[in-house]
């Protein structure tokens, strides 16, 4: 199983990435430290972005309830159970299809300490690797 700091880093890369930690980006003032879309209107509306990659990002209530929809997306993908975020996909696949944006993988590979080429099979089995080795200890 992946770990809960696997999928702590991969959204604290994804918020960066993202702007979220910017006051009064988009994210920021939506309470959507992902920028997803997936759930459309929650009952808060929605923000739609501007420009070639504009979307309509949802507004959650609070931070917390952004920060839940991210980890639970997040721990989709990383347990191969999305069918758009595929194991196979490398870091800069998965910004390409996140944000159409190749300087978000760069971003977001930086911050996990990875190159863009990785995937996120890799990362689940160096996470899964080091698990067994903490096991050790």
């Amino acid at each position: 199983m992946v770990s809960e700091e696997l999928i702590l880093k991969l959204a604290r890369a994804i918020a960066k990435a993202e702007g979220f930690y910017v006051l009064n980006s988009v994210g920021n003032r939506a309470h959507n430290p992902g920028n997803i879309t997936d759930e459309g209107d929650v009952g808060f509306g929605t923000v739609e972005t501007k420009g070639p990659f504009g979307a309509k990002i949802t507004i959650y209530p609070d931070d917390a309830a952004g920060w839940a929809a991210l980890y639970k997306k997040i721990r989709r993908m990383l347990s191969g159970a999305s069918h758009t975020y595929t194991l196979n996909l490398s870091v800069m696949e998965v910004a390409l299809k996140w944000s159409g944006d190749p300087d978000w993988a760069a971003n977001v590979a930086r911050e996990m300490g990875v190159e863009t080429k990785t995937t996120l099979a890799e990362l689940v089995h160096s996470d899964l690797r080091a698990q067994g080795e903490g096991m050790d200890a």
